[in-house]
C-alpha cells in the first residue's frame, strides 16, 4: 500500500511538472525546457530626453516611443532586466550631474516589458537619501523588482539576491557597483560595493537558496573605454571562479569587448559593457548599445544559446513627434524604410552597428523570430 501511495504522488508531481512545463506543438505536446533572460544597458536621464518626452497639453510624460522597435525582444524574454542610472526623486527634475528623471521613465520600462530594475551604480546616490529611497519605493509601486540599493538592511536581507523563478527554475540576480561618485550613503541605506568578499558571500547564499544559475551584474570600468581593463578582468576572473554562470557590466557608455573565461570545464561569458540602452550621449561608440539574450536549458543549468543585438539610439520624428527613440540595427539594415532616419544618421547607425560587431564577435548577433522563445 505504502509504494502504491508513494508511486501515485510521484505521478502527482510529475504530472504538475507537464502542466507547468508543456505546450502543444502541432497536436502534440512538447517539455518547454528553456528559460530566456535579456538584459540592456544604461538607461540614462538627461535633460533632453525628459523634455522630449513632455506633452505640453496635458502637462504629462510618456516614455513608450523610446521602445517600440525594441518591445518585441523585450516581451519575448521570460525576464527582462535592465540598469536604471538615474534616481528618480521627484521634482525637480535634472540632467547631469546629478539626475532625476520623472516617474514616467519607469513606466516606459514596465510597458516595454522589463521586469527587473538593477540599481547599484554611480549615480544611485546624485539626490541623497531621499532620492535613493524614494527610486526604490516608486520601483516597488509598480511591482518590479529590483536589485543594487536598499533602505535598510533589513530589506536588502529580505530580497537580496534577487530570485528569479519559473517553470520550477531558480534565477539569482547579483548587482555591484564600484562607486557613487563620492556620494555618501546614509545610514541605514545599503548599495552593493563591488568587494570580492562581498561577493562571495552572495553567490554562497544565491546557491542556499537553490539558484540554479547565477547572473552577476556589475557595474565597473572606465568610461568612454572600449576594451575592459585589468580590473575589470580580475573581477570577472574572481565571480567565474566562485561560480557565476554570466557576467554583464555597465558604465564605461559604450560597448566593451566580451569573451569567454574558462573556469572548472565550463566557459562562462562575460559582456564587459553593453553600453548605453538610451541616452542623449551622440560621440561615436556612445549613441548605442547592445542587448544580451541568454536562453537557459532547465534540465542542466546551462546556456544553451546565447546572442546579442546591437541598438541604436535615434532623436528624431517618431508618430508624428520628436522622440528619442530605439532601433535593433539589424532590422534596420534589413528594411531602412521601415524607419524615419535621415541620412547623415543612418551613416552614424551603420557605422555603429560595424563597430560593435567587432567587439563582439564571439558571439552570434540575434536573429530568431520574435514570436518564439
Amino acid at each position: 500500500m505504502k509504494k502504491l501511495l508513494l508511486s501515485l504522488g510521484i505521478l502527482l508531481i510529475f504530472c504538475s511538472f507537464l502542466q507547468n512545463n508543456t505546450q502543444i506543438i502541432s497536436g502534440k505536446f512538447a517539455l518547454d525546457t528553456t528559460v530566456s533572460l535579456i538584459f540592456s544597458g544604461d538607461i540614462m536621464g538627461h535633460s533632453p530626453q525628459f523634455k522630449a518626452a513632455y506633452n505640453p497639453v496635458n502637462k504629462t510624460y510618456n516614455y513608450d516611443a523610446c521602445f517600440k522597435y525594441v518591445k518585441p525582444y523585450i516581451e519575448n524574454a521570460d525576464f527582462a532586466i535592465t540598469n536604471l542610472e538615474v534616481p528618480l526623486a521627484g521634482v525637480p527634475y535634472s540632467g547631469y550631474p546629478n539626475f532625476s528623471s520623472p516617474d514616467e521613465l519607469l513606466d516606459g520600462l514596465k510597458n516595454a516589458g522589463y521586469d527587473v530594475i538593477l540599481t547599484a551604480n554611480n549615480h544611485v546616490a546624485d539626490r541623497g537619501k531621499n532620492g535613493l529611497e524614494r527610486t526604490i519605493n516608486v520601483i516597488k509601486n509598480r511591482e518590479l523588482k529590483f536589485a543594487g540599493s536598499y533602505s535598510s538592511t533589513q530589506q536588502r536581507d529580505s530580497v537580496y539576491p534577487l530570485i528569479l523563478e519559473t517553470k520550477g527554475f531558480k534565477v539569482a540576480i547579483l548587482n555591484y557597483t564600484y562607486g557613487t561618485n563620492q556620494n555618501k550613503i546614509y545610514s541605514p541605506n545599503i548599495v552593493n560595493m563591488l568587494d570580492s568578499s562581498l561577493i562571495i558571500s552572495d553567490i554562497h547564499r544565491a546557491k542556499t537558496l537553490n539558484a540554479r544559475f547565477i547572473v552577476a551584474c556589475v557595474h565597473w570600468g572606465v568610461e568612454y573605454q572600449l576594451r575592459a581593463n585589468n580590473e575589470q578582468a580580475k573581477f570577472a576572473r574572481i565571480l567565474a571562479r566562485e561560480g557565476v554562470d554570466i557576467v554583464i557590466g555597465s558604465h564605461p557608455h559604450v560597448v566593451q569587448n566580451a569573451e569567454y573565461i574558462t573556469d572548472n570545464g565550463q566557459q562562462i561569458p562575460v559582456f564587459y559593457s553593453l553600453g548605453n540602452s538610451i541616452s542623449n550621449q551622440r560621440k561615436p561608440h556612445t549613441d548605442g548599445g547592445i542587448m544580451v539574450k541568454v536562453n537557459i536549458n532547465t534540465f542542466t543549468g546551462r546556456i544553451e544559446k546565447i546572442s546579442y543585438l546591437p541598438v541604436y539610439v535615434h532623436k528624431g520624428m517618431l508618430d508624428n513627434k520628436y522622440q528619442y527613440h530605439l532601433i535593433p540595427t539589424p532590422d534596420f539594415i534589413k528594411q531602412p524604410t521601415r524607419f524615419l532616419i535621415p541620412s547623415k544618421d543612418s551613416l552614424s547607425l551603420t557605422y555603429f552597428d560595424q563597430q560593435t560587431r567587432q567587439r563582439i564577435d564571439q558571439f552570434p548577433v540575434l536573429d530568431e523570430t520574435l514570436n518564439t522563445k
